[in-house]
């Protein structure tokens, strides 16, 4: 059994599984355990001040019971200015919408039940690097998921269709559903589903510029429903793939695509590329978004995206 004054949960009520219910299962399991730190935080700046309460409270074992941005917040706290002397343990409770790196650590069950496998000390360790991104003004973020190209905008136009359709109904889940049909009936008819958005990238090799539909870049084993969109050369802990302009044949190559399988003729020159690397050097001309948050640099701001530090995760 831990003991549990060295165990601390932070909350994002905000988290879609939270405010239908899930805080407050987390909650009763924590009533029976009184010695548990728990703090609610929304924003990174409250997220921080949480975090310095949690280590002053000698916490070693922190449960983050929220979205993939939450867990974005907690780790880049924590990997540029933590408050804490030894990193914490962290488990990571499914508290938000998708939730994907919860899915990839392996801990997206049951909040509840997971926080009592914690108290219990029924919970295995693993070892994951985390992103680095870097901005040419300084300004640095840590997580685990880097897209950039036109997905970051499509999900705006996304966001933008929910928010203003005159329908209530189609400003929830069913708007966006509506939307990426849309963009699905565009694919099955040989047309790209979103605009492509001009990008420079480079790992070891030469500037390459494209027209990216997206370009993705992550330490994760494996992104939402089980995908793992990569396939290139390399020994680093980055995954990237990119998609862009020609992108030919996009319907029939996406789904090798997303398995890491893809078509012999879905090639670079087909639009195709993917490769894994130490740094990725990224200019990307409509922002870029970290675990689900949106980042919207400087036109022509250069990003550096190195492995960061490595974490201890909690998993069943």
């Amino acid at each position: 059994m831990l003991d549990p004054a060295t165990v601390g949960v932070l909350s994002n009520p905000a988290g879609r599984h939270n405010a239908r219910g899930g805080l407050k299962a987390v909650e009763a399991v924590l009533a029976t355990a009184p010695a548990v730190s728990h703090r609610l935080a929304r924003e990174p700046r409250a997220i921080e001040t949480a975090l310095a309460e949690l280590a002053a409270a000698g916490v070693r074992h922190l449960a983050v019971n929220g979205g993939d941005g939450t867990v974005q917040a907690v780790l880049t706290a924590l990997a540029l200015r933590s408050p804490f002397v030894t990193p914490p343990r962290l488990l990571l409770l499914a508290g938000g919408t998708t939730n994907m790196s919860a899915h990839d650590i392996g801990s997206h069950g049951r909040p509840a039940a997971l926080l009592r496998a914690l108290l219990a000390d029924r919970l295995a360790v693993t070892l994951r690097r985390v992103l680095t991104v870097c901005q040419a003004d300084g300004t640095a973020r840590c997580g685990f998921f880097l897209t950039a190209g036109g997905l970051p905008q499509a999900v705006r136009d996304c966001r933008a269709f929910r928010e203003h359709a005159r329908l209530p109904g189609l400003r929830s889940a069913l708007g966006t559903a509506l939307w990426v049909s849309g963009r699905l009936v565009r694919l099955v008819a040989g047309r790209a589903p979103f605009a492509p958005q001009a990008i420079e990238w480079r790992t070891d090799g030469a500037l390459q510029h494209s027209d990216a539909l997206v370009l993705a870049a992550t330490t994760h084993q494996r992104l939402a429903l089980g995908l793992r969109p990569w396939w290139g050369a390399g020994a680093g802990p980055i995954n990237i793939t990119a998609i862009s302009r020609p992108a030919r044949r996009l319907a029939l190559a996406l789904p090798g695509v997303l398995r890491g399988r893809p078509p012999a003729w879905a090639g670079v020159d087909a639009g195709y590329a993917s490769c894994r690397a130490d740094t990725l050097e990224l200019t990307a001309a409509g922002g870029y978004a970290l675990d689900g948050e949106d980042y919207l640099s400087p036109p022509a701001t250069r990003l550096r995206i190195d492995a960061g530090p490595a974490f201890e995760f909690l998993r069943p």
